[in-house]
């Protein structure tokens, strides 16, 4: 994994790179029930975050922008119909380090992910520590 970090008051950007290989193969425990795949991916995820005019627990609310695109590859290339999937973001986060939550982070976010016969929404929340 490769991964950017720019960070300053203005905003923060994240970006990241992954290859994920794993082999899967099965036990010998059943004769029935036998055989071998490989995973493999490769990734590219993107977030940024910028600060807004408001404030909860006296720290900045900031939006959140995120992209996140997943070429599958090897066995797992067209097994669900789709070659790859791509996501769009936006939500808010709110910064609780020094607010006495056991959470660092809270983060709320919309997304709209998409590729060949696949459309969706979702949200999403999150909780760094």
């Amino acid at each position: 994994m490769l991964v950017y970090e720019d960070r300053l008051p203005e905003r923060e950007i994240d970006i990241e790179l992954r290859y994920t290989n794993i082999q899967l193969n099965s036990f010998d425990s059943s004769v029935a029930v036998s055989g071998h795949s490989s995973s493999e991916s490769l990734g590219l995820w993107a977030r940024r975050r910028v600060p807004t005019s408001y404030t909860i627990f006296d720290k900045t609310i900031r939006n959140v922008y995120e992209f996140a695109h997943t070429e599958y590859l090897g066995d797992m290339r067209g097994a669900l119909g789709f070659n790859n999937l791509s996501s769009l973001g936006t939500g808010l986060e709110i910064d609780t380090t020094d607010s006495g939550i056991f959470f660092t982070r809270l983060r709320a976010l919309l997304r709209y992910q998409f590729g060949a016969n696949v459309r969706g929404w979702s949200v999403g929340f999150a909780a760094s520590f």
